[in-house]
Order: C-alpha cells, then structure tokens, then sequence
C-alpha cells in the first residue's frame, strides 16, 4: 500500500495511498496515530504572495485536530470526526459549526480547501477502478474533489485531481522520503487555473495516545452506537441528526 501524505497535495496524496496493494476500500493513509508538520508557500488567485503552516494531529479512531497558522492572519483549529466539524478561532475560543457545505470554502487566502483535510482525515478516496487502463481513483464522499489520476504507482510523481465547478490541480512531487515507517512526499509543486504553490512535509512522527485517554475512549463509544462504520467513515445506514438541529425542532414546534 503506498501511503499517501499530506495536505492538499498531501490531499492528492490521500487517494493515492490506499490502492496499491489492498481492495478494500476506502482506506486510511495513516494507520496510526501521528503528527505530521507542513509548510505551504502560495500565489493565490489575487496574485498575492500567501503562507501557511500546519500541524495535522491524526487519531485514526477518534478526533483529527489541523492546527492552521498564519502569518497575518489569526490562527485557525480545525476539527473533523468523519461525520461532523468544527472551527475554532483563535485567541477567542469560539467554536463554528461546519456542515460539508463548508467544505468548499479555502483555508485563510491559500488555495487549499477545508475539505482537503476531510479527505486527509478521513481517508475518503475509493481505490482505484480496476476496468479503467488508467491509474484512476474517485472520492466516496468529498465535497470538492471528485476524481484524481495519477502517473505511477506506488509513488507517483504527478497528479491530477478534479472537482466542483470543473476546478483542476496538478501536483508535481519532488521527492519521497520514510517518516517512521510512513512514506510521505517531502517536496510538491501544485499549480491550478489561477494559482500556484508549494507544500513541503517538515516533519512526520508517530504518536502513542496516553491510556485511558477520555477523548479516544468517548470517541469509541459513540462509533459503537452507530450503523456500520469504516472506522470514522459512515459507510451504511442512516446519519443520526446533529444534536443543534434536533434543538432548532424542538424550538419551533414551540
């Protein structure tokens, strides 16, 4: 299995980490718990110079947490638990509710999209189609990207993913490199209809979440309750209603 990394392209990465050896589908790019640090440099679409770092902090059995910092902007927490997320905007605290409508809106003025870190979180990217001669995959439930191609497996050097709206990117990867037993591309260009960048992964370790961690044991428990689940994906059955819509019924039945 060619494990893909990291945002963005680390998103193109996504999909591209699950097929190689396994029919299951979808899978996960990172089967354990780590950290992985990422430096993005941009021309967005306003033709303005744009940077980001990243701090992804992936459980794969509960909370993926994406510190996002910039530098003249406040900084941003991002949290998905595969079927619900939220913002968290700092220095106040204050927590935004996101619905996968939200999953199109960019990261800051990067060219990156919430969802880019949905699919990395989540693992939302089937395996490739066996009928079709070309390395294709398609996404199970992204928002944004439907399809991605790539030139070679298992470590590509282009890709091609494709979306909303007929939007397109392309990532060239400069290199690979071992980050604790997890192959992650170190240096990608990406270039789109209107920008242009590069993401380079700093640094990749693995973490060992504390015994009885409440978050990871609650987390656990809730995914026990409902119908079948691809870990935090929900593959079958229906979605139970979020708790702040069941509140909003309530209200005006009022």
């Amino acid at each position: 299995m060619f494990k893909l990394a990291r945002l963005s392209v680390l998103l193109v990465l996504a999909g591209l980490g699950y097929s190689a050896a396994h029919d299951l589908c979808p899978q996960f790019m990172l089967d354990s718990a780590m950290i992985v640090n990422v430096e993005g440099r941009f021309v967005n679409a306003q033709n303005s110079r744009v940077s980001l770092d990243i701090e992804w902090r992936h459980h794969p059995e509960a909370l993926d947490t994406f510190f996002l910092n910039f530098p003249q902007q406040k900084p941003v927490v991002f949290v998905t638990a595969g079927d619900s997320r939220y913002e968290i905007l700092q220095p106040t605290n204050v927590k935004r509710q996101l619905g996968l409508h939200h999953l199109r809106e960019t990261i800051g003025n990067t060219p990156l999209k919430l969802d880019d870190l949905e699919l990395l979180a989540n693992g939302l990217f089937l395996c490739r189609d066996s009928t079709k001669s070309q390395k294709i995959f398609s996404t199970a439930f992204s928002n944004m990207w439907y399809s991605m191609v790539v030139d070679t497996l298992p470590l590509p050097q282009k890709v091609v993913m494709r979306g909303a709206r007929k939007e397109a990117r392309t990532f060239n990867i400069g290199a690979w490199k071992d980050f604790s037993g997890s192959t992650l591309p170190t240096l990608v260009s990406m270039t789109g209809p209107n920008y242009s960048g590069n993401l380079w992964v700093r640094s990749a370790y693995t973490i060992e979440p504390p015994k009885g961690d409440p978050i990871v044991e609650n987390s656990k428990k809730k995914q026990s309750k409902r119908p079948v689940l691809f870990r935090k994906t929900l593959v079958d059955g229906k979605r139970e209603i979020p708790l702040i819509l069941k509140l909003n019924q309530e209200f005006l039945r009022e």
